[in-house]
């Protein structure tokens, strides 16, 4: 008997902005492949702190 593969809802839409594809029942992330990286970047650039530097 085979290992049964874990699966997400079908029909689910990547949730980057204006994003249509369809994500596939193997992808359980949140975004499509196209924006999984961007996506990340995009996260990391908006929590970024900026400091003077010391005179």
């Amino acid at each position: 008997m085979g290992k049964m593969l874990k699966t997400s809802p079908d029909n689910r839409k990547c949730m980057f902005p204006n994003c249509t594809h369809i994500l596939s029942i193997y992808n359980h992330d949140v975004y499509c492949h196209i924006h999984r990286g961007q996506a990340t970047q995009a996260q990391g650039q908006k929590h970024k702190v900026l400091t003077r530097p010391h005179s």
